[in-house]
Parts: C-alpha cells; structure tokens; sequence
C-alpha cells in the first residue's frame, strides 16, 4: 500500500507538472495571438474566400431574400431563409452576377450577368434552381431589371440607342419596346403600375456630372415629365414611391448636402423632410407608408441606417455596429451596400461590413432593437476580430488650407517610436470614399508591418457637393496634391519611413495610383494599379468611361489636351522610377485590358520594371472577382511590397515576370 501510494503521488506530480506546463505555454501563445496578432501575417487565401453580400432583393412571401455572393468561388445567386438557416446557391453558370430581383408572384428571380466582352444581359431563375432562362440578352449592355407591380411587364435600360434608354419587354408576347429617348437611370414603377419614375440629366454634354433630375412617364410612353425643376446643378436621385402612388421620396443636393425630400406627383408641391450639413441618402418608404429609411454618413467614414416618420419627427437609428451600415447603391460610389423594407414592414434589412468583417445581410425592427445577422461570408479561420487592424481618423489641412480626413492603420504590436514602411491607399470609384469598411487588401498590407494611409482626399463623397465637385476637370491633380502633403504630415510626424513608401489602387484608384507616379514617381518604392487608366485619351474613346474621363479633365482631348497629357502615365514612362504591376479584369469595359498595351511598348524600350495580369474572366469591380484571382492580386501586391519596401527577395507571380 506504501509503495503503492508513493508510484500514485508520483505520477500525480508528473501529470501535474505538465499540465501547469501546457497552461502557461497556452496563456503565452494566446497573448501573442491575441495581443500581437498582426506580426502573423493573414492568409491571402483566407482573405481572397471572404467573399460578402453587397446586393440582395426580398421574396414577396418575406420568407427568403436572394442575395449575390462569389463565396463559392464565382459570383452566383443565393438563397437565405429570413429567419434562419443556412444559403444555398441556386445558379452555378460561373458568368458574374448583380442586381437580383424576384417577380411579384416570387416564380423567379431576375437578374443582370455580365457576359464576356462586359455587356449586362438579364437571365431570371427559379426559387427552387435549375436551369437559368435568358430573358433579354443582346449585342447591347441592358441592366437595372424591374418588374410591373402584376408581373406581366419587365422593364430595364439598355444601350442599344446610343444612350442608356428605358426598355420594356412584354412577357407575354415577348417583344420588347423602348419608353423613351431620355438617358436614364434608378427607374422605379409605381405600386398601382401607372408611372415610372427614374432619374436623368437633362443637361446635354454636362462634364461636370453635378446635374440630376427626377421624371415620370407612362409605362404606355410619351414625354417624360420633369418631376423635380428649379434644381439645375443639383442632384435629385434615389425615387421611392409612397404606398398609394401620389408621392416619392428622393435625395438631393438642394442645401449643398445630401438630404431627403418629398414631392406630391400632381401638384409638384416639395416637402423638405431632413435639412443637415450631413450626407444622407437612399430613402426607401415603409410599405405601410408611415415611415422611411435612409442611410446617413458618420464623422468618422462610417454609415448608419436610419428610420424617420414619413410626416416628419425625430429620426432613429437602427444600425447599431460601427461600419458601414447600407452604404452607397451607384456603381460609381465606393463602398457599395443595399437596404430594403420586408413586404410586411416589420424588418428592414441592410448590408453591413467593417474592418473585421465582409458585407453581409442583416435584420432589424425598423424602432431598433436587435441586430441580426443572415449571412455570414467571412472564413471561419478568420472569425477572431482582433486579428484585423480598424482605423485611427486623422485630419490635417492640405496645399491650400483644405481640412482632409483620412483612416490611418497602424500596424499593432510595434514601438510607438517605430517608422514604418507605408502604402498609400486611394478610394476605388469616382465618388464614394475610403470609409469604415471591409477591404481585404488593406487588411493584409496591414497584418505584413505596413501602414496604410487612406485619405479621403478632394472628390470623395460624404462631405457635401462643393467638397466633391472640387476635384471636377483636377482628378489626377488637385486629389493627389492632398495625399501627398497626408504623406508628408505623417513623415514629420515620425510615423512613417519616407524612403519605403507604396502606392495602391483599384478602379478610379488605380488612376489616381498612375496619376501620382506622372507627378513624381520619386516617392514611391513600388506601386500597384488595379483596373486602372494609365492613358486617359483612350480611356475617353471607351463608351462607359466618356462621362468619366470628360469629369476628371474638364473637357474632350482636343478641347483640353493639357490635362489629357499630364495625368496619364502613359506619357511618362521615361521619368519612372517606381517599379508598378497591372492587374486587369478581362471582362471589363470601364479599365479593358489594352490600357496595359500602351505603356508596355514605351517600358520595353525604355527598360523600366514592369508586370502585369489580365484575369480573362472578371468584370469591373473587384467585389465581384472570384476568390482565385483576389488571391493572385494579394499575394504579387505583398510581394512586390516586400521587395521594394523591404528589399526582401520575393517571387512576384504574374503572367509577366522580370
């Protein structure tokens, strides 16, 4: 028994002794995880697979909403119980979906998919899958799908005359009509079917792109009406009908901001229901019509969703995470999100994402109350929010005493006196701006030991129209001027490393990316366009890019051949010092691919570093790229990073290497 007791205190002490061991190993690896968790790198493939939900449409039963989502591995459509449950995909073609709308009779779901060469088509599925169905699919881009409150009728714009054009198709003859010669956009129907309200710029030939009217016509056609005058060079967008047809609630610019109005549709009589210096926009009545909600930009970059009575009152917010709470619906404002009543009114839903989380679907009691979430499209292996990196908001005056807010990510876990390597990061769209939102390229830039600086520089939206049109015939100039003197306050104040500087941008940032090398290139160590204009005179040829680069430069080439010349990198390959890769969607009107062409022949000669990658099947907007590509473009944007900033031997691969 003695010696038996002494065998058992001795394995006793053992086993205690090693799990002591374990406990403390265990608190000191958790500490490092979950205190220093950046200096371990995030997967880029983990990063590339949080693939979220930017645009969803209710069922009218209320029991589903169909969403879009490239979580699969392209951009598909999806299903997702309203009160539980897990999505399941219901089209799998691997042709990049948006914009998904169900029929009133919930028999199908439309939707707009982008065919190679770019143009939108409008194919509708079944609830319960199976084959896909082309309902109107030409030569010709068509988008923004709209059933007739009976079903029978489907309206869309379509390009085929020139300018975007309200097009109807009637389902039951098949035959398809134009409504009228307006340009045309955000059409709405009318609940009893007698109108369609959508919005124009009359103006003709208007480079300043800050004119935007309401108008109604008859489904039957006729002259489009003009719902909203007196309002030449402001913004009246984002119609929604009141229950009984005789009023909308729309946006406009009218005080310099961004604010929300109501107009009887016979009388014309205007009601001003929000007067704030303070962006808020896409209001969307209650179906009962009692109530309207609305998405209302934050001090700090983020968006919250809002509910005031439709007669006026006190205004509630509903969202209750930080972020970006709806966000911007036009493909010309970045970050994108939605927000749509229940068909009961009982629930409002809206897309949220934050630095920590990718856009996904939530619900809410239009009074508050608790959040909850549909979707969930981030990686489980990333479900640890102390793993990514939120912003510090930092302000300073630019060249000309302008106050310029800006997100500042910091790399943590690093001495506060430390400098480090730095990425310029500008906005993706032309408007929009760099806001409390996902974005898996800064996360990872941030999680390698880089400090990523993204100012909300002159054009950026949510600060009022004067702050915004600023940038108007000056985009290449005046906005890259504010990020450099950001650049500069940071370097004097010790944060970061002038000699290890990067730049990075995709879309009109990819841009304004080029445009800062044109300026000077001696800035920057390495640099990363993606879906970027590096010749802005081609760029004007481009039928979706016209409108875009008349608004950067003022003007066409000939009539402005200063700013043409100028801003485009193209011009100065010879003067570039900034080793840059190109990364372009093959499938992408605004940014096709043979951008690259020209700069490639200039670099050859001149033997300037260069790389780049056309990823045949990708659209424009690098949301909608499957996560393989995503996953090229985070791993070559770090290792060129790496290389350059750090002088770390690091593989860039591309379909180009040098």
């Amino acid at each position: 028994m003695k010696l038996n007791f002494r065998i058992s205190r001795t394995i006793f002490l053992t086993r205690l002794a090693f799990i002591t061991f374990v406990f403390f190993v265990s608190v000191a690896v958790g500490l490092i995880f979950t205190q220093e968790s950046a200096r371990i790198p995030l997967s880029a493939d983990s990063l590339s697979r949080a693939a979220g939900a930017y645009e969803f449409s209710w069922a009218p039963d209320g029991e589903n909403l169909a969403f879009v989502s490239a979580q699969g591995g392209t951009s598909e459509i999806w299903l997702v119980d309203a009160n539980a449950g897990a999505p399941r995909r219901i089209t799998s073609d691997g042709l990049p979906k948006s914009d998904p709308h169900w029929s009133p009779d919930g028999a199908w779901i439309v939707y707009v998919v982008t065919q190679p060469g770019g143009q939108g088509d409008i194919h509708g599925v079944r609830p319960d899958g199976g084959p896909s169905e082309a309902f109107v699919q030409t030569a010709a881009d068509e988008t923004e799908p709209r059933w007739s409150p009976e079903g029978a009728q489907l309206l869309f714009v379509s390009d085929a005359y020139g300018t975007r054009q309200l097009t109807i198709l009637d389902l039951e003859n098949d035959t398809t009509r134009r409504l009228a010669d307006t340009p045309a956009a955000e059409p709405r129907w009318s609940p009893d079917g007698q109108w369609i309200a959508f919005v124009s710029n009359p103006l003709p030939n208007d480079n300043r792109m800050d004119n935007e009217d309401i108008f109604l016509v008859s489904p039957t056609g006729g002259t489009p009406r003009l719902l909203t005058p007196g309002t030449q060079r402001y913004r009246d967008y984002s119609p929604s009908w009141y229950p009984d047809s005789r009023r909308l609630t729309f946006a406009s610019e009218e005080n310099g901001y961004s604010n929300l109005f109501i107009v009887d549709i016979e009388s014309g009589n205007r009601t001003t229901l929000t007067d704030q210096e303070i962006d808020q926009f896409h209001p969307r009545w209650s179906p009962d019509g009692d109530t309207i909600s609305f998405v209302q930009v934050t001090e700090d970059s983020g968006f919250h969703v809002w509910t005031i009575p439709a007669e006026g009152g006190r205004s509630i917010q509903v969202s209750d995470r930080a972020g970006t709470n709806g966000g911007y619906s036009r493909s010309t404002s970045s970050p994108r999100g939605t927000i749509a009543w229940s068909p009961d009114g009982e629930r409002l839903a809206y897309t949220h994402s934050d630095p920590a989380r990718t856009s996904d679907v939530w619900v809410v009691a239009p009074d508050g109350g608790r959040v909850t979430p549909l979707t969930n499209s981030i990686p489980s292996e990333l479900r640890q929010e102390a793993r990514f990196t939120s912003p510090e908001l930092a302000r300073y005056s630019s060249f000309d005493g302008t106050q310029i807010s800006s997100l500042v990510y910091r790399p943590p876990g690093r001495s506060s006196d430390e400098r480090f390597p730095a990425v310029l990061f500008f906005r993706d769209t032309l408007e929009g701006q760099n806001a409390l939102s996902w974005n898996p390229f800064i996360q990872s830039l941030v999680s390698n030991g880089y400090l990523v600086f993204a100012p909300n520089v002159r054009g950026s939206s949510g600060q009022g129209k004067d702050f915004r049109q600023a940038a108007f015939s000056l985009g290449g100039e005046i906005d890259v001027r504010d990020a450099f003197f950001g650049l500069d306050r940071l370097a004097g104040d010790g944060l970061i490393d002038s000699e290890a500087v990067g730049v990075f941008g995709a879309g009109t940032g990819g841009f304004l990316a080029t445009a800062a090398l044109a300026r000077d290139s001696s800035r920057f160590k390495a640099a990363v366009s993606l879906e970027g204009i590096v010749d802005l005179v081609t760029a004007s040829s481009y039928p979706a890019m016209t409108a875009w680069a008349r608004y950067i430069t003022g003007s066409t080439p000939l009539a402005a051949p200063e700013p043409y010349y100028e801003r485009s990198l193209t011009n100065f390959v010879g003067a570039l010092r900034t080793p840059i890769i190109f990364l372009y969607g093959g499938n992408d009107p605004r940014a096709p691919f043979q951008q690259i062409e020209q700069f490639a022949v200039q670099a050859e000669i001149e033997g300037k570093w260069f790389d780049y990658r056309v990823f045949d099947a990708e659209p424009h907007g690098w949301h909608r790229w499957r996560p393989a590509s995503l996953r090229v473009v985070l791993e070559a944007s770090n290792a060129l990073f790496e290389r350059y900033l750090r002088g770390r031997n690091r593989d860039i691969r591309l379909t180009r290497n040098r």
